[in-house]
Order: structure tokens, then sequence, then C-alpha cells
């Protein structure tokens, strides 16, 4: 119940501040959100909760809320402002991948040891999570640009083309993730079960978050 709450939480937060930064920045205010959340979403990432027995890496509002952004920005703006985007979102990962990598290598200092130790363990050798990350966000993004451009074309609704979008996406994201950063690692059935459970959790928090979506465009009309 605690881990369920704590994930509606992040989800508002993250809505809430995707709406005030591109109200108030406009397309600025949409990459800054970008690199805020790729930033935190590379830390999220090193941290799993349990769902029946099953372990599954944290993070959903921050990964599925930057998908709903390239929504937005496809939505509102223009087609060279998607490509910047993502190419915002891949260099704010790479940078901080290699930062918290290269740091959790350093060799710490007998002040603090502890604390230090710590540190270490959490962000030495996870090359294999964040290059999952970084590559299921970006193939995302433009999967769910491509679809949602296709369904806007033809039905012309915003919900339709979030929420088509978001399913198919999230799908081929999870499995890309989940694959890179567990295969060998865990049992088929656990992956698979992990896959599950995830896809469940985003594409709620995706079909949510055709909420702001909606009202950013209907401000900004």
């Amino acid at each position: 119940m605690r881990n369920t709450i704590l994930i509606i939480i992040e989800m508002i937060v993250c809505y809430i501040s995707l709406f005030y930064l591109s109200k108030k920045y406009k397309l600025f205010g949409v990459y800054i959100y970008g690199i805020l959340n790729t930033i935190a979403a590379c830390i999220a990432s090193l941290k799993s909760i349990s769902i029946m027995e099953v372990s599954i890496p944290i993070g959903y509002s921050l990964t599925t809320s930057l998908v709903i952004t390239g929504n937005l920005i496809t939505e509102n703006y223009k087609k060279e402002d998607l490509k910047n985007y993502i190419a915002v979102i891949f260099l704010t990962g790479i940078i901080s991948a290699t930062f918290l990598n290269l740091s959790g290598l350093m060799t710490s200092s007998d002040f603090n040891y502890y604390a230090n130790e710590s540190y270490n363990n959490i962000f030495n050798y996870n090359i294999r999570i964040y290059v999952a990350l970084i590559i299921s966000i970006i193939m995302s993004i433009i999967i769910s640009n491509k679809l949602y451009t296709l369904i806007r074309r033809s039905q012309n609704r915003v919900i339709a083309s979030n929420i088509f979008s978001i399913i198919i996406s999230t799908f081929i994201e999870t499995i890309i993730y989940v694959t890179i950063t567990y295969l060998f690692e865990f049992n088929i059935i656990d992956i698979v079960l992990c896959i599950i459970f995830r896809y469940i959790i985003k594409i709620i928090i995706g079909i949510i978050g055709t909420i702001p979506l909606c009202m950013i465009k209907k401000y900004n009309e």
C-alpha cells in the first residue's frame, strides 16, 4: 500500500511539474522538464520494489512522462523541436550515467567512510541499467511520436492519439528495458512477470497523462 501511495505521489509531482513548466516557459520549460526527469530516472532506475516476490525497477512516472512530453511536443510544436527534445534526453542520459558510474568507481576517502561506501555500492558498475534506460526511453518516444502523428491525422483526437500511442510504445519500451537489464540475471518467468507488472503500472500512468496533455493543449489554444 505504501509503495502504491508513493507511486501516485510521484505521478502527481511529474504531471504538475510538466504542466507548470510548459505553461510558464513554453518549449524551453518542456526541455527543462526533460532534462530534470532524465537525471532523476537514471538515479531511480537503480532501485527496485517487490510485487508478488518479483523485483520491479521504479521510476515509472519519470520515464512515462518523458514519452507524454514527446507527444506534447508533437501536438503543440514543430517536428524539429521533437528532434531537439530527443537529443536533449539522449545527451542528458549519457552525461548522467557517465557521471554516476565514474563517481561510484572513484576511491573513497576515510572521512565519512560508510556514506562513501554506500554511495559506491549504489552507483558503480550499473552501465547495463543506464544503457537499457536510455535506449528504451528514446525508442519509446520515437515510436509514440510516429503512432501519435498517424492517429492524429486520421482521427484528429488528442485523447485517442495519446492513449493508443502510449499503449504500444510503453509495451515495446518495457520489453527493451527489462530484457537488457535482467536477461541472464533472472529466470524467464520472473522477467515475463516483471514486464507484465511494469507495463500495467506504466499504462495506467500514461493514460492518466492524457489529462495534463489536454490541459496544456487547451491552454495553448
